[in-house]
């Protein structure tokens, strides 16, 4: 009789699968390394997560949902006009904890975007759920939809370049500073500090 399947398994090894990746990254991901570093064997991992690819694919996708949900809590503690606002999103994505995460979120992103087939809309997964988050506040702000689009799309593009430098050079003090001279040329329809 074989042995039942524990349900709470699969979530255990993505906990581990996690840790793992955040330490080692992806450019030189393979599984019989993985499956060693984390007490377990390629076969458990295949059967919960089916393929390399896959597996790849939970994990880019459960880091973007506690992304997203990381910074719906990091907006929602932020109070004040939106450069306020985004000036606390920036100072969280700038955290030295953040680096590792960031130079990940790199990594993952131009393998995705390099192979579609493989790796299926994760880039534009990624780019619409900043997008909208950020729109959401500024709409929340009272800004009309069509400004607030643009205005987000603004902002995401300039923290995207902003988080990817950070990530290569680590230079949060001069990135911050860029930063808020960006946010303090955008029209939020608000009186500059």
């Amino acid at each position: 009789m074989p042995r039942p399947i524990d349900p709470a398994l699969r979530p255990r090894l993505l906990d581990k699968i996690i840790d793992y990746v955040r330490r080692n990254g992806v450019a030189e991901f393979s599984l019989r390394p993985l499956a060693a570093s984390i007490g377990t064997s390629h076969r458990t991992i295949l059967y919960h997560f089916e393929s390399r690819e896959q597996l790849l694919c939970t994990v880019f996708d459960t880091l973007r949902e506690t992304g997203r949900r990381e910074m719906d809590e990091c907006l929602a503690r932020a109070a004040g006009p939106p450069r306020a606002v985004f000036r606390a999103l920036w100072l969280w994505l700038a955290r030295p904890e953040m680096r590792p995460t960031l130079c990940l979120f790199y990594e993952m992103y131009g393998i995705a975007t390099r192979d579609p087939a493989r790796f299926g809309d994760y880039p534009r997964r990624v780019a619409q759920f900043w997008l909208d988050g950020i729109g959401r506040r500024l709409r929340d702000e009272g800004i009309a939809p069509a400004r607030a689009d643009l205005l987000a799309g603004m902002i995401v593009a300039m923290f995207r370049g902003a988080t990817l430098e950070l990530a290569a050079t680590g230079d949060a003090p001069r990135l911050t500073r860029t930063i808020e001279a960006f946010l303090d040329l955008l029209p939020f329809g608000e009186a500059a500090p």
